[in-house]
């Protein structure tokens, strides 16, 4: 009788264990940097306030960004953005910068998680809003031709604002 309980222990173990093995990750996010393949390259936009961003492709878990916008021939803002593969997300970290190299940002980076991607078409978001930024949308609005919409908080008032680009490259 001590020898059947064993067994049947033993077997119960195995099938829990088993199922638990099967069972997919909960925290596995279903969005990855290939979903960002489309940023890829040099686009510029704008012609009072010339804006470029140039997106390098995805390796080692990462995809980086780096933009500039310039105003009657001089710097208004450098952006730094790294985009990166998480456990449980796809995170998109960045800062803006000075000519200087001193940050718009006091402490940390903007941090905004990937909340939705279709095809050429994505939606990074903070959760909660930072103090700043609530949302940013890439999408290609045609072959050539990328945009981004970036809802912002100022004085806690939604707003913002949209850049469109031609590919450079």
């Amino acid at each position: 009788m001590k020898i059947q309980t064993i067994r049947f222990a033993r077997a119960v173990f195995a099938l829990a264990f088993g199922a638990m093995l099967s069972l997919p990750a909960a925290a596995e996010t279903p969005y990855s940097l290939a979903d960002l393949a489309f940023l890829e390259g040099h686009w510029r936009g704008g012609e009072d306030f010339v804006f470029e961003e140039t997106w390098n492709g995805a390796e080692g878990g990462v995809m980086t960004g780096m933009a500039r916008g310039v105003s009657s021939g001089e710097l208004k803002v450098l952006e730094y953005i790294v985009v990166s593969e998480e456990e449980d997300a796809l995170v998109m970290r960045f800062k803006h910068f000075r000519r200087d190299f001193s940050t718009w940002e006091d402490g940390g980076p903007v941090t905004l998680m990937l909340t939705d991607a279709k095809e050429k078409d994505v939606i990074f978001s903070a959760d909660p809003p930072s103090e700043t930024v609530k949302s940013i949308r890439y999408f290609m609005a045609d072959e050539d031709t990328l945009q981004a919409d970036i809802v912002l908080i100022e004085d806690g008032e939604e707003g913002g604002f949209s850049l469109v680009f031609d590919r450079v490259d």
